[in-house]
């Protein structure tokens, strides 16, 4: 099978699990925001924020970096399970330890002590332990590039937290019986994936290699940091909502929030399975690289133009359609944070771009630095503007971000030809939004559709995709079948 033909069958299992996964997810936020308001999800937001950034802060960068090994030398891939498996054993208690202590520093330094939020809390704390002992396992697919195992499994469990969490919001239950189930779901994908990755992959056992782990972890630093970093930027404003303004904004720019992330499944589908290849082609030809790089770019944009300027157009009728007028404060935010989004795009294939041809101290510098200006910003805009201050300095981080890291690229190498990529999606853009307004008295299930093939029309008519695409098109149609 050819690089193309690969990366292609990848793509498609990734978008697979990726859109499975977030389609689940949204349907879950909006049962909770449909069936405990804007409250609910605000407390919900802000639980899952906390946890992220605990477990991202133990997380040691571990598994992407034996992702890119293992990628490089698949039969280290036992080896490299093992030790890590082993390492996360050990760490295991320090999660509610940790935990404890930021739960204390809530408490009296924040003064947020409602014993049925903690409670939640506690729980997402206990799920994401078990996804903490898991994730290590699912970059043993990736590294395989056999993607349909990590799609399905990622799958399976979000299944039964969504389908359970909204029969049981059907039911009449609370925001804890919902989180239980959370954990229920992340003890099947740990049982499931540890007996696919042994069964099919890698006869691992639990070791403690001294000097393999502590030479790995030395190497994984610079992607821990940076892994962290960025954690610490997506989630700090839903914290510092959550204890500035409550939970009823929380909720309000979490609905937005949980729009966007949907569709970064697009970025996170694409840049797993790209980069094998990147690390793979790091050692080989830098041409070759530099290629692969420039094209997967451009479909970034492709993706993120439309996207920013379709739902700056409609995102009342997308608020109300899935909320309802209780969220028509959302409405602001979705145009604000879409934006951020639409830059995360370029943002990540860049700083996976340093990540593969061994750079990544500079994604690491440029994402401790964006990370520290929104911290700040967000300090200084929430009190004074609530939400709208942080959508705005999720826009003005984004924008450093992806500033410094296009840098970096150039510097090594890897500069891009900007309004030569950017010309022919603009060009489709501006005829899409002109089809949006055009159809404004339409359902949004009717304008949307037609706005899309008024886009990639244009795209064509423009030569924006030619044959190169259509044949990728055909490798991902026969790697589906």
């Amino acid at each position: 099978m050819s690089e193309a033909e690969t990366i292609a069958k990848n793509t498609f299992f990734l978008s697979l699990g990726e859109m499975g996964t977030r389609v689940l997810s949204f349907l879950l936020v909006v049962a909770i925001a449909r069936y405990l308001g804007d409250v609910g999800l605000g407390a919900f937001a802000f639980a899952f924020a906390f946890t992220d950034i605990l477990l991202n802060a133990l997380d040691l960068g571990l598994p992407f970096y034996i992702m890119r090994e293992m990628a490089k030398d698949k039969q280290a891939s036992e080896r490299y399970i093992s030790n890590v498996l082993g390492l996360r054993f050990l760490m295991l208690p320090l999660i509610p330890i940790a935990g404890l202590l930021m739960w204390l520093a809530s408490v009296y330094i924040f003064n947020i002590a409602a014993p049925q939020t903690w409670l939640v809390v506690a729980l997402a704390t206990a799920g994401m332990a078990i996804n903490f002992l898991t994730d290590p396992f699912r970059q043993v697919f990736v590294a395989h590039e056999r993607d349909a195992y990590y799609s399905g499994l990622i799958i399976l469990e979000r299944l039964i937290f969504t389908g359970a969490g909204i029969a049981l919001l059907a039911m009449g239950k609370g925001l804890i019986p919902v989180v239980s189930m959370y954990v229920a779901s992340q003890l099947v994908s740990f049982f499931t994936t540890t007996y696919f990755v042994r069964r099919k992959f890698a006869k691992f056992t639990v070791k403690l290699d001294k000097t393999l782990i502590t030479t790995t972890v030395k190497k994984a630093l610079w992607f821990w940091l940076a892994t962290f970093m960025r954690m610490l930027y997506q989630r700090i404003d839903t914290i510092l909502l959550g204890i500035m303004q409550g939970f009823a904004v929380t909720g309000w720019y979490g609905a937005a929030y949980r729009i966007t992330e949907s569709l970064r499944f697009i970025p996170l589908v694409v840049i797993p399975a790209v980069f094998p290849a990147l690390s793979r082609l790091h050692t080989q030809s830098k041409e070759s690289v530099k290629a692969l790089y420039e094209k997967t770019f451009y479909y970034m944009l492709i993706a993120a133009i439309p996207m920013a300027v379709g739902l700056t157009l409609i995102s009342d009728k997308v608020i109300l359609f899935f909320y309802g007028q209780t969220f028509s404060a959302s409405i602001i935010a979705l145009q604000l944070l879409i934006w951020a989004e639409a830059l995360l795009f370029l943002h990540f294939i860049m700083g996976f771009l340093l990540n593969a041809i061994d750079k990544q101290h500079l994604f690491t510098i440029a994402t401790a630095i964006y990370a520290a200006v929104n911290a700040a910003l967000n300090l200084i805009m929430i009190p004074k503007y609530s939400y709208v201050g942080a959508g705005v300095v999720a826009v003005i981080t984004q924008a450093i971000a992806v500033i410094m890291l296009y840098y970096f690229c150039a510097k090594n190498g890897y500069g891009l030809n900007l309004p030569k990529l950017i010309l022919k999606p603009a060009v489709a853009a501006v005829a899409m939004a002109a089809a949006l307004i055009a159809t404004r008295g339409l359902h949004l299930l009717a304008a949307v559709p037609a706005a899309a093939a008024v886009y990639v029309a244009v795209l064509a008519i423009t030569k924006g995709i030619g044959k190169e695409e259509v044949e990728l098109i055909g490798k991902i149609i026969s790697a589906k079948k």
